[in-house]
């Protein structure tokens, strides 16, 4: 019996393998190559707090339809928020680049652009800041959904995307709601991944390994915190539910 009230992470063999789920207050970080299921993890981590908690889903990569899409083929709720960072960054920031450039090329000069209805200079989004303030308007019970960080880590710097991620935290902890982030491994500095794994209490990585006739799929428990008998290597597969350990 575990002495921490727990939260479902939405694979049944992992959370007997924790502490019977999680306990709640925890913040979850899932490092993962790209195709080794980081992002259906996310989902299904997601889908499991559905009817229980209150879900935001913050994503950098897809589309909205493409994740309601995916969570539908499992078979599992879709009544989720989703905060679309990668769409609204295409939008406010890639696409007005985009069109600057396709001017630079008809050799339209740039103090003319968009002259004939030129508005009132919009306020620059701080993506960063976005996601801490929709964070901090969530009613508990939550659960928080990054996926993934690398997008933040790309675009600001990376003392401040560690401080971002500590008021997350500590917000999750407060509250008692869980969160999860998604990133790329061995991508960062060394100061930069050990900040970050020093927050989290979770520490969880998805890794793929090729063998002769495909590939052998591991689950990686790298930290638990204050529980370090927890820590070790799951095989997992992709079946109709979703990832499993087996």
């Amino acid at each position: 019996m575990s002495a921490y009230e727990t939260t479902t992470l939405g694979i049944e063999t992992l959370n007997k393998a924790l502490m019977n789920g999680i306990p709640k207050g925890y913040t979850i970080l899932l490092y993962g190559s790209p195709g080794s299921g980081t992002e259906l993890f996310a989902k299904q981590f997601a889908a499991a707090g559905v009817g229980k908690e209150n879900v935001i889903y913050f994503t950098t990569i897809e589309r909205d339809e493409d994740i309601i899409a995916t969570m539908r083929d499992f078979g599992w709720d879709t009544n989720i928020k989703i905060v679309n960072i990668g769409v609204e960054y295409y939008q406010k920031v890639l696409e007005k680049e985009l069109i600057i450039s396709r001017y630079r090329e008809e050799g339209i000069p740039i103090n003319e652009l968009f002259q004939p209805a030129r508005k009132k200079e919009e306020k620059e989004v701080n993506f960063l800041t976005k996601v801490t303030y929709e964070i901090s308007k969530l009613k508990p019970p939550f659960r928080i959904v990054i996926d993934s960080l690398d997008f933040f880590m790309n675009n600001y710097d990376r003392t401040k995307v560690i401080s971002a991620l500590r008021t997350i935290k500590a917000h999750a902890q407060y509250y008692g709601g869980v969160a999860l982030i998604t990133m790329l491994n061995n991508v960062y500095d060394t100061t930069s991944q050990s900040g970050i794994e020093e927050i989290v209490d979770i520490i969880l990585e998805l890794e793929m390994r090729r063998i002769e006739n495909g590939f052998e799929k591991y689950l990686i428990v790298k930290k638990v915190r204050n529980h370090p008998e927890k820590v070790g290597i799951f095989r997992y597969n992709v079946d109709k539910n979703g990832i499993v350990l087996v």
